[in-house]
């Protein structure tokens, strides 16, 4: 699976250094504040049509093909990033390379949950280490090349890495559907409305997408408010890597965790402990005081995301892992959509208050209706605990 990590990340690289330069392509190209969150929206949007079309043909022999598709469209978009100076041209950009990860991510956690034995949540917590070390690096990266050239450098560079994946992914083993998983019946091959139609599964997507819709939140604002407080751009990319390097240190032993106590149990939990942080950012006014918040907010969501991907893996039949994962990807990035596309208009018109404050509410709302489908979040702990005597 080390290959699965090293497209990971890779392609994660490119996906923050879009994170850490919005501002800078702001002040740039003259965008406004208000069409920050079309640039995120778009790639959230992509991500949900090739997760609701595409991410179940891995589920059918197509696994390693899904994957190519999916780096050689993130490669593309990062490449057209580079040569982009209109909005709209941003906007198809990023949409190519949201649908580029939309696309590579069902069939990597496919090939992780099938090969996975006892230890899913720890292999899903090292692959997302993977995501996440893309996501520390990529920051000062491109931060570094546009100090060293221009804003557009790091895309050159970053595209054409991504772009040289596409020949070690011909190597990586990808297990394909056996003749006895394969759908045979008009009923099996309906398996995105076989899996809405269960209650802990959509329960389960719920904590997926109280976590993308803070993610969709943070790409438009991020940058754009730490600017206005007087941030420089080596600040923000550095604040993006102090946000994602603990989540890397700890990701192995986060993924674990949801192996002892349950995934479930997890990954609730620790989206609970990110909401008072999420919704305290747009009333803080210094930028150490921010940065110093986003080392625990981390530390919370490498417990939380791979919590998620197993607590889905556990409510869905194995036959249908990839699918469900591309669900559950497909849920979170409608709600990333939906979160990019309202908190920059938020912001522009309300203030940083209103607009992280009106995320920290929706996150809690999503989570208290995941409570509610499926009660008690324990139940997979309580399920394995001893038999009471008597």
């Amino acid at each position: 699976m080390k290959g699965l990590y090293v497209v990971a990340a890779v392609t994660m690289a490119g996906v923050s250094s879009v994170f850490a330069l919005l501002a800078e392509l702001q002040e740039r190209y003259d965008l406004p504040t208000s069409s920050l969150g079309w640039i995120g929206g778009a790639a959230f949007a992509a991500a949900l049509v090739t997760q609701l079309s595409i991410a179940r043909y891995a589920d059918r022999g197509h696994a390693r093909l899904v994957l190519q598709v999916g780096v050689a469209a993130a490669a593309i978009g990062l490449l057209w990033f580079a040569a982009a100076t209109e909005l709209w041209q941003f906007v198809a950009a990023r949409a190519l390379l949201g649908a580029g990860v939309g696309m590579l991510v069902p069939p990597a956690r496919r090939a992780i949950l099938l090969t996975a034995t006892g230890n899913q949540g720890e292999q899903l917590g090292m692959f997302y280490a993977a995501y996440l070390a893309g996501f520390v690096f990529g920051p000062p990266i491109a931060g570094g090349l546009t100090v060293l050239a221009d804003v557009r450098l790091p895309f050159v560079v970053l595209g054409v890495a991504v772009a040289a994946l596409l020949v070690p992914i011909a190597r990586i083993p990808m297990p394909e559907a056996s003749a006895e998983e394969a759908p045979r019946s008009l009923a099996e091959r309906r398996v995105m409305r076989r899996l809405i139609m269960d209650r802990r599964v959509v329960a389960a997507m719920l904590v997926i997408v109280s976590f993308r819709y803070s993610i969709g939140v943070f790409e438009p604002l991020w940058a754009t408010h730490l600017d206005r407080l007087g941030a420089s751009t080596m600040t923000v990319t550095l604040s993006l890597t102090g946000f994602a390097l603990p989540m890397l240190l700890v990701a192995k032993r986060a993924g674990a965790l949801s192996d002892r106590f349950g995934p479930r149990w997890t990954s609730v939990l620790s989206a609970l402990a990110t909401v008072p942080i999420m919704a305290s950012y747009g009333f803080l006014s210094s930028v150490p005081l921010i940065v110093l918040l986003v080392i625990p907010h981390g530390l919370f969501e490498a417990v939380q995301s791979p919590g998620t991907q197993a607590a889905l893996a556990d409510a869905a039949p194995k036959r249908d892992a990839a699918s469900a994962q591309g669900l559950g990807e497909a849920a979170g990035s409608a709600a990333a959509a939906l979160g990019a596309m309202t908190a920059a208009p938020l912001y522009a018109w309300a203030g940083s208050g209103p607009a992280w404050l009106t995320a920290g509410v929706v996150m809690s709302a999503l989570l208290g209706a995941s409570a509610w489908l499926d009660r008690p979040v324990r139940r997979r702990a309580v399920d394995a605990g001893p038999a009471p005597a008597g």
